[in-house]
């Protein structure tokens, strides 16, 4: 009977065993299992980092290709406003010069009329000139005449008056 007892709880023992390493083998897979779910999960992760990486990647490069356009379209504008510029420039420069040629006829074509006028002035001036000429010659004269006899005078009145007496002599001395 005892034996049976003893049987009966190694059996027991040996089961409880038993069922603690099934405890342990299942916690084992268990953890065995999340391990792998982690790293599944990881490699999942990096996947996605990747495919971040490279979208951003892509980004940048439509980024780039974008600004080159857009430089280059820049760029085409800025030689079309230059070509703008240079035509309306050499528009101007055309009106200038038309202008100007029509302003050179003009002062061409005045120029021949006041030349007309201008020969009849001058022989006109030049009569005046003569006239005015001619009194200012005169008018020299007069002045020079005046300071002659001026100079004249003064001489004289600078001159002692003779005495009576010496008068008499050259008088007589004469005689």
């Amino acid at each position: 009977h005892r034996d049976k007892k003893r049987h009966k709880e190694k059996v027991k023992v040996k089961e409880k065993a038993k069922e603690k390493e099934r405890d342990q083998d299942k916690e084992k897979e268990r953890n065995w299992d999340k391990e792998k779910e982690r790293e599944r999960d990881k490699e999942r992760d990096r996947d996605k980092e990747k495919d971040q990486e490279r979208e951003k990647e892509r980004h940048k490069d439509r980024e780039r290709v974008r600004d080159k356009d857009r430089d280059r379209d820049r760029d085409k504008d800025r030689e079309k406003n230059k070509e703008k510029e240079k035509e309306k420039d050499r528009e101007e420069v055309d009106q200038n010069k038309e202008k100007d040629d029509v302003t050179k006829e003009g002062e061409k074509d005045r120029e021949k009329i006041k030349d007309k006028e201008g020969d009849k002035d001058r022989r006109e001036k030049g009569d005046k000139e003569k006239e005015k000429d001619e009194k200012k010659e005169k008018k020299e004269q007069e002045r020079e005449k005046e300071r002659d006899d001026k100079k004249k005078k003064e001489k004289r009145s600078r001159t002692p008056p003779r005495s009576y007496s010496s008068s008499r002599r050259s008088r007589s001395s004469s005689r």
